[in-house]
């Protein structure tokens, strides 16, 4: 008997197929990027662009309804299998996901849309990454990380603290009306876990040197990376933050620069 692909496991798939998320996180499936995973680590579905698709065409490890699943997601956003071509295909794959000898099929709007998308996704990732921006981290996420939100019914900002004091996150909130904050305290929560929240932003209290090696840990983290990291530090910020505040400062302050960077 196949596995059934749960309610959250198909909010993670509407994410990919139409949200647009580069994160997410359900009970069998998971968004890195612009690729599902089953279980782990089981490639699903790649993102070529938001109307082009590749989805695997291979027997998946365990039974499962998965390719099902995301197959009718594809179809109910429009798309349909096309012709692909193989050495496109297997080229950005073997590139963006580290898996060129897989079989898969392609599904967009039409034959000469997919074939525009492929040539498209190959001139960018190349072997070379010379694409515009290589070697940045990409600042405009707040479509990728807004359609996962959206899809799982969160608050359309959300704002991650770790560590930080409850009065201080008070006040806060009361300068950031659209904002919903998440708190927890350092150790209730390890970084890779942060990317399953979906925040627009973290804040960090790295005033200790748990919460200093927990900002470094957390920009490390494939969620970390597409995020803005603030840290509270009276000194030299921890690698990786893109601001840091004098934590003795009014937390009033702190919110002017987080709304700053928030889409």
């Amino acid at each position: 008997m196949a596995t059934l692909i749960t309610v959250e496991d198909g909010e993670v798939i509407e994410a990919l197929v139409t949200g647009g998320a580069v994160g997410g996180f359900g009970p069998q499936l998971h968004i890195e990027r612009d690729c599902l995973l089953f279980d782990g680590w089981w490639q699903v579905a790649f993102r070529v662009t938001p109307q082009t698709f590749a989805l695997r065409n291979e027997a998946p490890p365990q039974d499962t309804t998965v390719l099902d699943d995301v197959a009718a997601h594809l179809r109910a956003h429009g798309l349909c299998e096309v012709p692909a071509d193989p050495s496109l295909l297997i080229a950005i794959t073997y590139v963006a996901i580290d898996l060129g000898s897989a079989d898969w099929t392609l599904w967009s709007t039409d034959p000469v849309t997919a074939q525009a998308d492929l040539v498209a996704r190959a001139g960018h990732d190349t072997f070379l990454d010379d694409s515009p921006g290589a070697g940045t981290r990409p600042t405009d996420f707040a479509a990728g990380i807004g359609g996962l939100r959206r899809t799982a019914g969160l608050p359309p900002l959300v704002v991650l603290t770790i560590g930080v004091d409850d009065a201080a996150v008070k006040a806060m909130a009361g300068v950031l009306a659209n904002c919903h904050f998440e708190c927890r305290a350092l150790g209730q929560i390890g970084p890779e876990a942060c990317g399953s929240m979906s925040p627009n932003l973290v804040l960090v209290d790295a005033t200790s040197d748990r919460g200093r090696d927990f900002t470094i840990d957390l920009r490390a983290t494939a969620g970390g990376q597409f995020v803005p990291l603030v840290a509270l530090t009276a000194g030299d910020g921890p690698p990786g933050a893109d601001v840091t505040l004098d934590p003795a400062s009014d937390p009033t302050e702190w919110a002017d620069h987080i709304r700053n960077l928030l889409p």
